[in-house]
C-alpha cells in the first residue's frame, strides 16, 4: 500500500514541470517510515527514484507514522510541519530541509485534484 502512495507521488511528481526547478540541484536521501515499513526516496540531479536497498549510511532525514499521515503528506492534503505539530509525524531533518520538503510534497499533487474544482 504505502509503495503505491510513494510511486503515486513520484508520477504526480514527474508531472508538475514547475517543480523542476525546485529539485533540479536537489542530492539527499529520506526515509519514509510508517507501520513497520520503509521506503528511501533518492533526490538527484532532478529525479527522484526509490532505493530497493536502503542506506542507512547515506540518509540523514526521516520522516516517521502512521501510514496515513504519510498519504496525506504524499498526496499533498495536508503540509509536513503541521503534521508534525499534530504529533501525526515525526521529522529528523534540519529546518532548511522541513521547509524544501514541505514545498516538494505540498506543491505535488495528483492530477485528479483538479477535476472537483473543473
Amino acid at each position: 500500500m504505502m509503495i503505491e502512495i510513494v510511486n503515486h507521488f513520484i508520477e504526480a511528481l514527474k508531472n508538475q514541470e514547475y517543480l523542476h526547478a525546485i529539485i533540479q540541484q536537489a542530492d539527499f536521501r529520506i526515509n519514509l517510515a510508517a507501520d513497520g515499513q520503509v521506503i528511501q526516496l533518492v533526490f538527484y540531479n532532478g529525479e527522484i527514484t526509490v532505493e530497493k536497498e536502503i542506506s542507512d549510511s547515506l540518509t540523514r532525514f526521516e520522516i516517521s507514522g502512521s501510514q496515513p499521515a504519510i498519504a496525506q503528506l504524499l498526496e499533498g492534503k495536508e503540509r509536513l510541519r503541521l503534521l508534525e505539530r499534530n504529533g501525526c509525524l515525526k521529522v529528523v531533518a534540519p529546518l532548511r530541509m522541513v521547509l524544501l520538503l514541505e514545498s516538494i510534497f505540498y506543491l505535488t499533487r495528483p492530477d485528479h485534484y483538479l477535476e472537483k474544482i473543473i
